[in-house]
């Protein structure tokens, strides 16, 4: 008789099974990890490459955050998409309406340019417009203010929301600078009360180290109210109005040679006599934007898209901000400076989501394009100002 010994089976433990779990579960996020950035940041698929290539541009028209891209993207591929930046340095969009001024001994008093023509009566249709009516160009009306010839409506998008705020009266426009050049800039509120304006938006870009700057140091050259401030670059176009009050963008140097009355330096180009200078996002990313237009018949457009905020906005595209602009049959047209600094105010309020530390009063400005009141006189509104 054989005696059969059986081999006891091994049971396992939990705490064996936990010990597996602990190996497996960091091994398999790790090759996840690996497969996710390789697959991201070296795949040819079309949907990855493209969203890669908004994702580096987006990070690199930062100031202070191109490190999100260049800490973990080989900077062959950040150069291979960085490449395809739109260049609009060499576009003038508005050229003729320049004039010589008196810089170069031409005398333009009696001239054409110099003899503003009158507003047409109810040149934004106001007195058909409701308030939460459809504008012409398919947006909402939010504010419908007859009195000073402000149309305003809300922008939305797929992945953004702003808003269009229109002028009717061009030479009602103009720049207001902080009064403490070199030192500190002012909240946009703070602008609009120190110039007694009725709405602004933000204009120049100043230094930023650290996203602390002051608004002080302004990036660039600008003139408003018969003064120059900053320095001319080279690697910003110009965004100008005219004495006549045309807004002229793109390469205009040397100011003092031409009859204008106020201008930064900034971009891009967006539109120039009616034609896109910019197709999709052209190198520029996904960003919060600021944006200042004309129409051919002399009515001003601001236009401010929100950003950074997830369940918000965004942010968008150059292009995006095309085809906004076009839809309000806008003829020439580019960008201030972006990002959180973007802002638009009205009647002492900001009425955008900035995306500042301090979205309640914006950030710091050197300088703005602003909006004089119609209403003068015992009928003004004004209204005292503490900057914060």
């Amino acid at each position: 008789m054989q005696n059969h010994i059986r081999t006891p089976k091994k049971n396992l433990r939990l705490s064996d099974i936990i010990k597996k779990k602990r190996f497996i579960i960091p091994c398999a996020a790790v090759i996840l990890a690996v497969t996710m950035y390789l697959l991201f940041v070296f795949s040819n698929i079309p949907f990855i490459k493209y969203w890669r290539g908004i994702y580096i541009e987006t990070a690199m028209t930062t100031g202070d955050h191109q490190w999100l891209a260049t800490a973990f993207i080989p900077s062959y591929i950040i150069d291979e998409v960085m490449a395809n930046k739109t260049d609009t340095s060499d576009v003038i969009g508005g050229g003729e309406h320049l004039s010589k001024s008196d810089a170069e001994d031409t005398d333009t008093s009696d001239t054409e340019a110099t003899i503003l023509p009158e507003v047409p009566a109810d040149i934004l249709c106001q007195n058909e417009l409701q308030v939460g009516d459809t504008d012409y160009a398919g947006y909402t009306v939010l504010v419908n203010d007859i009195e000073e010839g402000i149309v305003i409506s809300e922008i939305v998008g797929t992945s953004y929301r702003g808003k269009i705020m229109l002028i009717d009266d061009p030479s009602r426009v103009y720049l207001g600078s902080t009064p403490y050049k070199h030192k500190e800039g002012l909240r946009i509120k703070a602008m609009m009360a120190h110039h007694g304006a009725i709405a602004g938006i933000n204009a120049s870009g100043f230094n930023d180290p650290g996203d602390s700057g002051h608004g002080g140091d302004i990036i660039g050259l600008s003139y408003s109210e018969g003064e120059y401030w900053g320095t001319a670059v080279s690697y910003y176009g110009s965004v100008l109005i005219t004495s006549n009050d045309k807004l002229v963008v793109g390469n205009v140097k040397d100011w003092q040679y031409y009859d204008i009355r106020a201008g930064i330096q900034f971009g891009p180009v967006l539109i120039a006599d009616g034609e896109a200078q910019i197709e999709g996002s052209g190198g520029y990313g996904i960003q919060p934007r600021t944006a200042i237009g004309q129409r051919e018949d002399g009515v001003i457009a601001f236009l401010i898209i929100d950003g950074r905020q997830p369940t918000w906005s965004i942010g968008c595209t150059m292009g995006d901000l095309i085809e906004i602009l076009q839809k309000y049959e806008i003829v020439n047209a580019a960008c201030c400076d972006g990002g959180s600094s973007s802002v638009l105010a009205y009647k002492g309020e900001v009425i955008t989501k900035n995306s500042s530390l301090n979205p309640t009063y914006g950030r710091r400005l050197p300088n703005a394009w602003l909006v004089a009141p119609k209403v003068t006189g015992d009928n003004a509104e004004t209204e005292a100002y503490t900057d914060e």
